[in-house]
């Protein structure tokens, strides 16, 4: 079994939402806002009449981008419930994303939580706002400058978002390799130290490079209607951990996604395999990876490198935006 067309259109079609609004949203951050700018304009009348909540709301409404409130969004998103609903018979969106196991980012789920409400989709259908690159970074999880200590950023709320896999993306670089220790943390609060080498400018690295940090090939085939994902390395997974089992064709940035789905693991048999708690859906190759998935970046250690090395962890996309 692969991901259908239909479902390759969906999913684009909501990584390209997510982009387009993170984009929007970080456009509209800082300036001078409508309030402001009425509050200043030194007209007593002017002032008391369109100031209050209408300002406040209207300033709110360009940092939030409700692309959801959109009468032709809303006609698209209805066409859309009718299909999954009528043509593939699940009972509502959600039930949907939850049956293929597949996910989508945040600010896409907040355009389908502006039309139907904060329900509409549950947390464990939604990643964490995903980074895509510089203009539409992200949820910053913490970062690091050479020679510096840590600095830590925000973790995952698993009551909007579920776990998901982690970034690092390079922000600045020098010729020597970059070795990092990170601290990861799980949705149960354990943690795993992983290690991770950047390369330098004399190895092939370069200002944008992403590591998603864990990441494991297969190392033989996993049949869907069964449980088992053969791998070489299992330190950085752990049972009831959940993963991201992904393959896809094709070269960055054209890549077509085969197949892909969430799995939560039931039992590891060290360095060997992965068993999830239920069957997989689809068929993997040693071409697919295992992403295991999390909440936070709790530290970050260093060595090697020079003064001009910087990173910054984010969550990474389930899958690479279709622009």
């Amino acid at each position: 079994m692969a991901l259908t067309g239909p479902d390759l259109a969906i999913l684009g079609i909501a990584d390209r939402w997510a982009y387009q609004k993170e984009l929007a949203v970080q456009v509209c951050e800082g300036g001078t806002d409508v309030w402001t700018r009425v509050d200043a304009a030194q007209d007593e009348p002017f002032e008391n009449r369109v100031k209050g909540q209408a300002a406040t709301d209207l300033d709110a409404a360009f940092l939030a981008a409700p692309y959801g409130q959109w009468p032709t969004m809303q006609a698209f998103l209805a066409l859309l419930r009718a299909y999954v609903v009528t043509d593939l018979g699940y009972a509502d969106l959600s039930s949907y994303f939850l049956g293929r196991r597949v996910r989508i980012d945040l600010r896409a789920a907040e355009i389908f939580q502006e039309w139907a409400g904060p329900h509409v989709l549950a947390p464990a259908a939604i990643h964490a706002r995903a980074d895509a690159g510089e203009g539409a970074p992200g949820l910053l999880l913490g970062s690091l400058e050479y020679g510096e200590e840590f600095v830590s950023g925000s973790s995952i709320d698993l009551a909007r978002t579920s776990e998901s896999a982690v970034l690092a993306r390079v922000t600045a670089i020098g010729a020597d390799d970059w070795t990092l220790t990170i601290t990861c943390v799980r949705a149960d609060n354990s943690t795993e130290e992983l290690t991770e080498v950047i390369k330098g400018t004399g190895d092939g690295g370069a200002v944008g490079d992403t590591y998603v940090l864990g990441a494991e090939a297969l190392n033989g085939t996993a049949a869907a209607e069964q449980k088992i994902v053969p791998v070489a390395a299992t330190a950085q997974f752990a049972v009831g951990q959940k993963v991201l089992v992904t393959q896809w064709t094709g070269d960055p940035p054209n890549e077509v996604w085969l197949a892909q789905e969430v799995a939560t693991i039931a039992t590891i048999q060290e360095n060997t395999s992965l068993t999830m708690c239920e069957n997989l859906l689809h068929d993997y190759t040693t071409a697919g990876f295992v992403y295991p998935l999390w909440i936070a970046v709790a530290d970050c250690g260093e060595s090697g490198g020079e003064s001009e090395d910087a990173v910054e962890f984010y969550p990474a996309a389930d899958r690479r935006l279709k622009l």
